[in-house]
């Protein structure tokens, strides 16, 4: 049975008649006998009982299970039957939607007082089912033949009404204005307020809500409170939801229709149309459900363009980033042609950042959706700027390249620059952090000259990110802030450094205890800056303990830990180890950077 607020002009969008409307027929006026509740139930088609199961035996399963929008035409004498009443029921269970009696050709009507009649009465305003006593010239064949042309008329009024918002959304489709502008369009045709979420639940635009009335965000939260499923992207099935919301300050209701918009199976968002009145006026709302299936709809195709073209664009951005950070353009000319396109000033000075956390993880398409997002908003982290800057995901990172310094025959000030790129880090910290969680660090490398700059400065970003992993830096922090390690970088790179650092530390790395190893308890204690309770509150060692180890370290290193040489050798190669083993790593992902560049 369809639902009476499914309606236009008595007609929902199956072609089902209301029976309120049937009823207004000249041929259908007759005398209601109960039921009159039920005048908003619906009939698509009228069936004689006779074609049910003549009699009808109440409880049979024999007869037609589902009567659903069915109107049944019966003799006026089965009601005079003392089961009358039980027939009534029967019937009603199954789904009919209204029962028409017919008198004998005679015309002769039943008497009220028939006991039958009463408790078929009785029966129907129980079940709420329409029982009309019609005309003698109201016959099953007049009385089918009206219903079904009431159904197909009204049908072909209701499609024309689809075809009607179809082809005006579509138009505003084709001229691919956007999804704001497909939102004023669908608004003006339901004249109501009208907005449109992601399939997260955020606002991508609003239009027709009055600015001293509820807004977008009003109803958004509203919707997030009572749907949780709003956030749940599997839940595409759902189908058209109406819901009565309800507000508290100052108490009152709006009824919204929410519409899924599906595309290739995937939740794109919702559209949502919000009621003018309350209780809405059925009519309107049973517009509002063809504009919300065609709106939505469209809305999904217009999202999708837009989503096409978003990608092709941050995917030309992405292999512009990959193809300057790692130096990989076929000649020269190329690169100008690129750099042209994407507005890179090959003459200017660039620094590069890397941001990191463990939600950039790639585990599914919904990581990858919020990589992209999260790059989205790295690109637009100081929007107040006019230096040029650009985004894309490289790996688990997100690589921020940013101009600042024209460069060319200005020279530059490097104090200034390194200002700029320390507040640009500290921007982006805080911009990705609520969406990437409290383990985001962010590196910058030292900004150098066009591509080859970009290159050295994300190696050194990315150096940074390894050496501030390994001795637990700041979450932001340059190739700057790691000086020493710049200081030692063609220490590290020679075998002559490496065989150094590796015959100090395996001597200490080869003598092995239960509470730790000797490396970790020397570099403490150097750290405490020779300190020996510091350094064993550090560790969370008893002070005799740390003694202990202090002393085995000597023995193994040959020398007295508590000399400032032997402190200062081993120092000395911890840091050489640690730089070699970020370096390395880096070794087989990155292109050797110039010659003339400060990187290892």
């Amino acid at each position: 049975m369809a639902h009476p607020h499914q309606m236009i002009n008595g007609i929902d969008s199956d072609g089902h008649v209301s029976i309120r409307t049937l009823t207004a027929e000249p041929l259908l006026r007759g005398r209601m006998i109960g039921g009159e509740a039920g005048l908003g139930r619906t009939a698509s088609w009228c069936l004689p009982l006779s074609e049910l199961r003549h009699p009808v035996v109440p409880g049979d399963d024999t007869l037609v299970c589902d009567l659903s929008g069915v109107a049944v035409h019966l003799p006026t004498t089965i009601l005079t039957r003392e089961d009358a009443g039980d027939l009534v029921a029967e019937l009603a269970r199954r789904g009919a939607a209204a029962l028409l009696a017919w008198p004998p050709p005679d015309g002769s009507v039943p008497d009220p007082a028939a006991p039958g009649l009463t408790a078929a009465a009785r029966a129907a305003d129980e079940a709420g089912i329409p029982l009309l006593v019609l005309r003698a010239d109201a016959d099953y064949r007049a009385v089918s033949r009206l219903v079904g042309q009431k159904a197909l008329a009204q049908t072909t009024h209701v499609l024309e009404y689809s075809t009607r918002v179809h082809r005006a959304l579509a138009e505003v489709l084709a001229h691919g204005s956007g999804i704001p502008a497909m939102v004023r369009a669908i608004a003006g045709l339901a004249h109501c307020p009208v907005m449109v979420m992601d399939a997260d639940g955020e606002t991508l635009a609003g239009a027709g809500f009055d600015a001293a009335g509820t807004g977008p965000e009003e109803i958004g939260a509203l919707l997030a409170e009572r749907l949780p499923e709003l956030r749940d992207r599997r839940g595409t099935s759902a189908g058209l939801i109406e819901l009565d919301l309800r507000h508290d300050d100052p108490p009152r209701f709006t009824h919204v229709l929410i519409a899924p918009i599906v595309v290739g199976g995937e939740l794109y968002g919702r559209l949502v149309l919000t009621e003018a009145l309350w209780p809405p006026d059925e009519h309107d709302l049973a517009q509002h459900r063809v504009i919300a299936e065609h709106g939505a709809t469209l809305t999904g195709s217009e999202m999708l363009r837009q989503r096409s073209v978003r990608a092709a664009e941050e995917r030309a951005r992405g292999d512009f980033v990959e193809a300057l950070v790692h130096g990989r353009f076929a000649d020269p000319h190329e690169l100008e042609a690129r750099a042209r396109h994407h507005g890179f000033d090959i003459t200017g000075r660039f620094a590069v950042f890397a941001a990191t956390a463990g939600a950039l993880l790639p585990a599914g398409r919904r990581d990858q959706r919020r990589a992209a997002a999260v790059t989205r908003l790295a690109q637009a982290a100081e929007p107040s700027g006019d230096r040029w800057t650009m985004a894309a995901a490289v790996g688990t990172f997100i690589v921020v390249i940013r101009q600042v310094s024209d460069g060319g025959d200005t020279p530059s000030d490097p104090l200034a620059e390194h200002q700029a790129v320390a507040r640009f880090a500290r921007q982006l910290h805080r911009a990705l952090r609520p969406h990437l969680g409290d383990d985001l660090r962010v590196t910058s490398g030292r900004p150098g000259p066009g591509a080859a700059g970009v290159s050295a400065s994300y190696y050194e970003a990315r150096v940074a990110m390894g050496l501030a992993r390994h001795t637990g830096a700041s979450p932001v922090c340059g190739y700057d802030d790691l000086r020493i390690y710049a200081a030692l970088k063609e220490v590290a790179a020679s075998p002559e450094g490496r065989v150094f650092a590796r015959e100090i530390l395996e001597s200490l790395r080869r003598v092995h205890s239960q509470t730790g190893d000797l490396e970790q308890v020397v570099i403490a204690y150097i750290k405490s800056a020779g300190n020996l309770n510091a350094a064993a509150r550090t560790l969370k060692l008893h002070r005799n303990t740390m003694l202990y180890k202090l002393d085995r370290a000597s023995r193994a290193l040959r020398m007295d830990i508590r000399s400032a040489d032997t402190q200062f050798m081993v120092w000395l190669a911890h840091h050489i180890d640690t730089l070699a083993a970020v370096t390395g790593a880096l070794s087989d992902e990155l292109s050797p950077p110039a010659d003339d560049v400060l990187v290892t």
